[in-house]
Protein backbone atom coordinates (compact mmCIF):
# COMPACT_ATOMS: atom_id res chain seq x y z
CA UNK A 1 0.00 0.00 0.00
CA UNK A 2 1.30 3.39 -1.18
CA UNK A 3 2.57 5.70 1.89
CA UNK A 4 -0.09 8.46 2.56
CA UNK A 5 -0.66 10.66 5.66
CA UNK A 6 -4.05 8.59 5.77
CA UNK A 7 -2.53 4.75 5.46
CA UNK A 8 0.01 6.74 9.07
CA UNK A 9 -2.74 7.89 10.74
CA UNK A 10 -4.08 4.01 10.37
CA UNK A 11 -1.13 2.46 11.64
CA UNK A 12 -1.61 4.69 14.93
CA UNK A 13 -5.05 3.27 15.63
CA UNK A 14 -5.55 -0.14 17.89
CA UNK A 15 -5.26 -3.06 16.35
CA UNK A 16 -9.26 -4.09 16.52
CA UNK A 17 -10.01 -0.84 14.66
CA UNK A 18 -7.34 -1.31 12.16
CA UNK A 19 -8.76 -4.68 11.50
CA UNK A 20 -11.80 -2.98 11.09
CA UNK A 21 -10.88 -0.12 8.62
CA UNK A 22 -8.31 -2.03 6.76
CA UNK A 23 -8.79 -5.49 7.05
CA UNK A 24 -6.82 -6.50 4.04
CA UNK A 25 -3.47 -4.77 5.27
CA UNK A 26 -4.31 -6.50 8.57
CA UNK A 27 -4.80 -10.02 6.61
CA UNK A 28 -1.40 -9.69 4.49
CA UNK A 29 0.23 -9.00 7.91
CA UNK A 30 -1.44 -12.03 9.96
CA UNK A 31 -0.41 -14.27 7.12
CA UNK A 32 3.22 -13.51 7.23
CA UNK A 33 3.00 -13.77 11.18
CA UNK A 34 1.81 -16.95 10.67
CA UNK A 35 4.29 -18.23 8.56
CA UNK A 36 7.33 -18.04 10.86
CA UNK A 37 5.37 -22.18 11.76
CA UNK A 38 7.19 -23.06 8.93
CA UNK A 39 11.03 -22.26 10.46
CA UNK A 40 13.09 -22.58 13.25
CA UNK A 41 15.50 -20.11 15.18
CA UNK A 42 18.70 -19.22 13.02
CA UNK A 43 16.65 -19.78 9.58
CA UNK A 44 16.92 -17.11 7.20
CA UNK A 45 14.38 -14.98 5.35
CA UNK A 46 14.12 -13.64 2.45
CA UNK A 47 11.73 -10.98 2.06
CA UNK A 48 11.46 -10.61 -2.20
CA UNK A 49 10.92 -7.09 -2.81
CA UNK A 50 10.47 -5.91 0.67
CA UNK A 51 10.18 -2.21 0.18
CA UNK A 52 10.44 -0.58 3.61
CA UNK A 53 11.15 -3.75 5.52
CA UNK A 54 8.21 -3.90 7.80
CA UNK A 55 7.66 -7.66 8.24
CA UNK A 56 11.18 -7.43 9.73
CA UNK A 57 9.93 -7.65 13.34
CA UNK A 58 7.75 -10.44 12.52
CA UNK A 59 11.00 -12.38 12.37
CA UNK A 60 13.18 -11.48 15.23
CA UNK A 61 14.88 -14.72 15.66
CA UNK A 62 15.40 -15.23 12.05
CA UNK A 63 18.06 -13.85 9.26
CA UNK A 64 15.76 -11.93 7.48
CA UNK A 65 17.27 -10.28 4.37
CA UNK A 66 14.88 -7.38 2.72
CA UNK A 67 15.68 -7.21 -0.95
CA UNK A 68 14.42 -4.53 -3.54
CA UNK A 69 14.97 -2.55 -6.83
CA UNK A 70 14.09 0.45 -4.89
CA UNK A 71 11.64 1.83 -7.45
CA UNK A 72 8.17 1.27 -6.43
CA UNK A 73 7.52 4.57 -4.14
CA UNK A 74 9.60 7.32 -3.73
CA UNK A 75 8.00 8.41 -0.91
CA UNK A 76 9.61 5.22 0.80
CA UNK A 77 12.44 5.07 3.14
CA UNK A 78 14.25 2.39 1.04
CA UNK A 79 17.75 2.92 3.41
CA UNK A 80 16.26 -0.26 5.40
CA UNK A 81 17.19 -2.40 2.90
CA UNK A 82 19.70 -5.22 3.34
CA UNK A 83 20.04 -5.12 -0.44
CA UNK A 84 19.57 -3.66 -3.64
CA UNK A 85 19.28 -6.08 -6.47
CA UNK A 86 16.94 -6.86 -9.13
CA UNK A 87 14.53 -10.06 -8.27
CA UNK A 88 15.41 -11.14 -11.75
CA UNK A 89 18.82 -12.22 -11.06
CA UNK A 90 19.18 -12.28 -7.09
CA UNK A 91 22.86 -11.84 -5.53
CA UNK A 92 22.42 -15.47 -3.52
CA UNK A 93 23.37 -18.81 -4.17
CA UNK A 94 21.19 -21.86 -5.35
CA UNK A 95 19.68 -23.39 -1.55
CA UNK A 96 20.38 -19.94 0.45
CA UNK A 97 17.08 -19.33 2.20
CA UNK A 98 14.72 -21.44 4.37
CA UNK A 99 11.67 -19.47 3.61
CA UNK A 100 11.01 -16.63 1.10
CA UNK A 101 7.88 -13.68 0.87
CA UNK A 102 6.88 -11.79 -2.21
CA UNK A 103 3.81 -9.95 -0.81
CA UNK A 104 1.79 -7.39 -3.16
CA UNK A 105 5.13 -7.13 -5.73
CA UNK A 106 4.01 -9.66 -8.48
CA UNK A 107 1.74 -6.66 -10.04
CA UNK A 108 5.11 -4.70 -10.57
CA UNK A 109 6.79 -6.56 -12.09
CA UNK A 110 6.70 -7.06 -16.44
CA UNK A 111 7.85 -10.96 -15.87
CA UNK A 112 6.48 -12.30 -12.58
CA UNK A 113 7.09 -16.01 -13.77
CA UNK A 114 11.19 -15.11 -13.87
CA UNK A 115 11.06 -13.51 -10.76
CA UNK A 116 9.05 -16.47 -9.06
CA UNK A 117 11.87 -19.19 -10.75
CA UNK A 118 14.39 -16.95 -9.07
CA UNK A 119 12.79 -17.62 -5.69
CA UNK A 120 12.65 -21.06 -6.27
CA UNK A 121 16.07 -21.48 -6.97
CA UNK A 122 17.32 -19.60 -3.71
CA UNK A 123 14.88 -21.64 -1.77
CA UNK A 124 15.86 -24.95 -0.12
CA UNK A 125 14.22 -28.07 -0.71
CA UNK A 126 11.53 -28.56 1.13
CA UNK A 127 11.66 -24.15 2.07
CA UNK A 128 8.17 -22.83 1.32
CA UNK A 129 7.46 -19.29 -0.36
CA UNK A 130 4.58 -16.94 1.18
CA UNK A 131 3.02 -14.95 -1.34
CA UNK A 132 0.25 -12.48 -1.68
CA UNK A 133 -1.00 -10.73 -5.05
CA UNK A 134 -3.78 -8.77 -5.82
CA UNK A 135 -7.22 -9.33 -8.19
CA UNK A 136 -9.18 -6.40 -6.94
CA UNK A 137 -7.01 -2.91 -6.84
CA UNK A 138 -6.87 0.13 -8.35
CA UNK A 139 -3.39 1.46 -10.44
CA UNK A 140 -1.02 2.36 -8.09
CA UNK A 141 2.68 3.04 -8.08
CA UNK A 142 2.84 4.13 -11.15
CA UNK A 143 4.26 3.61 -14.17
CA UNK A 144 5.33 0.40 -12.23
CA UNK A 145 1.70 -1.28 -12.38
CA UNK A 146 1.07 -4.60 -15.06
CA UNK A 147 -0.70 -7.18 -13.75
CA UNK A 148 -3.90 -8.71 -11.35
CA UNK A 149 -4.24 -12.38 -10.72
CA UNK A 150 -6.75 -14.63 -9.88
CA UNK A 151 -6.52 -17.98 -8.50
CA UNK A 152 -5.80 -20.00 -11.41
CA UNK A 153 -3.28 -17.96 -12.73
CA UNK A 154 -1.53 -17.57 -9.65
CA UNK A 155 -1.43 -21.86 -9.06
CA UNK A 156 -0.17 -22.06 -13.04
CA UNK A 157 2.63 -19.73 -12.26
CA UNK A 158 3.59 -21.35 -9.20
CA UNK A 159 3.83 -24.48 -10.47
CA UNK A 160 5.10 -23.75 -13.95
CA UNK A 161 8.23 -22.92 -12.01
CA UNK A 162 8.22 -26.16 -9.66
CA UNK A 163 6.59 -25.18 -6.83
CA UNK A 164 3.89 -27.06 -5.31
CA UNK A 165 0.54 -25.22 -4.23
CA UNK A 166 -0.16 -25.91 -1.19
CA UNK A 167 -2.75 -23.51 -0.19
CA UNK A 168 -4.57 -20.41 -2.73
CA UNK A 169 -7.01 -18.49 -0.53
CA UNK A 170 -9.11 -15.30 -0.75
CA UNK A 171 -8.33 -12.57 1.51
CA UNK A 172 -11.63 -11.78 2.22
CA UNK A 173 -14.99 -11.84 0.20
CA UNK A 174 -17.36 -9.50 -1.57
CA UNK A 175 -18.56 -6.89 1.37
CA UNK A 176 -14.68 -6.68 2.07
CA UNK A 177 -14.27 -5.25 -1.21
CA UNK A 178 -17.12 -3.38 -1.61
CA UNK A 179 -15.63 -1.49 1.51
CA UNK A 180 -12.22 -1.18 0.36
CA UNK A 181 -13.68 0.03 -2.92
CA UNK A 182 -16.24 2.97 -1.26
CA UNK A 183 -13.09 3.64 1.47
CA UNK A 184 -11.48 5.31 -1.53
CA UNK A 185 -13.59 7.51 -2.40
CA UNK A 186 -12.93 10.86 -0.75
CA UNK A 187 -9.63 10.23 -2.59
CA UNK A 188 -11.64 10.75 -5.72
CA UNK A 189 -13.97 13.27 -4.61
CA UNK A 190 -11.29 15.33 -2.81
CA UNK A 191 -7.67 14.59 -4.88
CA UNK A 192 -4.70 15.96 -3.84
CA UNK A 193 -4.09 17.84 -7.06
CA UNK A 194 -6.68 20.17 -6.53
CA UNK A 195 -5.62 23.97 -5.61
CA UNK A 196 -4.55 24.79 -1.90
CA UNK A 197 -7.53 27.17 -1.88
CA UNK A 198 -9.82 24.58 -3.48
CA UNK A 199 -8.57 21.71 -0.65
CA UNK A 200 -9.09 24.23 2.35
CA UNK A 201 -12.63 25.72 1.41
CA UNK A 202 -13.66 21.76 1.19
CA UNK A 203 -11.71 20.25 3.58
CA UNK A 204 -14.44 20.01 5.88
CA UNK A 205 -16.71 17.79 3.38
CA UNK A 206 -13.41 15.80 3.26
CA UNK A 207 -12.99 15.01 6.86
CA UNK A 208 -16.76 13.95 7.10
CA UNK A 209 -16.15 11.68 3.69
CA UNK A 210 -13.06 10.14 5.07
CA UNK A 211 -15.05 9.43 8.22
CA UNK A 212 -18.44 7.94 6.53
CA UNK A 213 -17.13 6.08 3.80
CA UNK A 214 -13.32 4.86 5.03
CA UNK A 215 -14.83 4.79 8.20
CA UNK A 216 -18.09 4.05 9.19
CA UNK A 217 -19.02 1.95 5.75
CA UNK A 218 -16.04 0.35 5.43
CA UNK A 219 -16.34 -1.54 9.36
CA UNK A 220 -20.09 -2.42 8.84
CA UNK A 221 -19.31 -3.68 5.96
CA UNK A 222 -15.92 -5.84 6.65
CA UNK A 223 -18.14 -6.96 9.82
CA UNK A 224 -20.37 -8.44 7.48
CA UNK A 225 -18.20 -10.32 4.90
CA UNK A 226 -18.78 -13.29 6.27
CA UNK A 227 -21.84 -13.30 4.53
CA UNK A 228 -20.11 -14.09 1.17
CA UNK A 229 -19.02 -17.77 1.50
CA UNK A 230 -18.56 -17.70 -2.50
CA UNK A 231 -15.39 -15.46 -2.23
CA UNK A 232 -15.87 -14.43 -6.21
CA UNK A 233 -14.75 -10.84 -5.37
CA UNK A 234 -12.05 -10.41 -3.25
CA UNK A 235 -9.21 -7.80 -3.19
CA UNK A 236 -6.24 -10.18 -3.15
CA UNK A 237 -5.05 -14.11 -2.56
CA UNK A 238 -2.53 -15.07 0.20
CA UNK A 239 -0.36 -18.46 -1.31
CA UNK A 240 1.77 -21.06 0.25
CA UNK A 241 3.93 -23.02 -1.65
CA UNK A 242 6.48 -25.67 -1.13
CA UNK A 243 9.62 -26.20 -3.12
CA UNK A 244 9.96 -30.07 -3.29
CA UNK A 245 12.63 -32.29 -1.89
CA UNK A 246 13.45 -33.68 -5.44
CA UNK A 247 13.95 -30.27 -6.27
CA UNK A 248 17.37 -30.75 -4.96
CA UNK A 249 17.98 -33.53 -7.26
CA UNK A 250 16.41 -31.41 -10.22
CA UNK A 251 18.90 -28.58 -9.55
CA UNK A 252 22.05 -30.38 -8.71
Amino acid sequence: METSGYSSLLRRLPRFLRRLIDPHTEAIDDFIREGSRFVSSGARVLDAGAGECRFRSLFPSLQYVGVDLAVGDFLWDYSVLDVNADLLALPFRDHAFDLALNTQVLEHVLEPKLILAEIFRVLKPGGRLLLTAPQGWYEHQVPHDYFRFTSFALRYLLESVGFLAEEIKPMGGYFRYLGNRLGHLPKVLFPAKRSLAWRIFFFPLEILAVCVFSGVITMLLTAVDFLDRERCFTLGYRCVALKPEKARILNS
